[in-house]
């Protein structure tokens, strides 16, 4: 049975994880510009992972963050 209490951790998990998800590809952004600054004909690792990476942050920000909202709700209030 779905719980009142965990759809509302599950919407709090899902903007929380939004957050998280566009702060983090901030972070990666300004990592890449800074290894194009340094030196432009070089790639960087975190350029060469880039898809990679924004799989990774997909998945744990915006599938598992509200899961993880879902079941807190859930069982703090059955």
């Amino acid at each position: 049975m779905i719980s009142i209490a965990g759809l509302i951790g599950g919407v709090m998990g899902i903007y929380l994880g939004w957050l998280n998800y566009r702060l983090l590809l901030g972070f990666m952004e300004a990592a890449i510009n800074k290894g194009k600054e340094r030196n432009p004909a070089e790639k960087s690792w975190v350029e060469l992972a880039e898809p990679t990476i924004r799989k990774v942050i997909f998945t744990l920000t915006i599938i598992g963050i509200p899961i993880i909202g879902y079941l807190a709700g859930a069982s703090i209030a059955p």
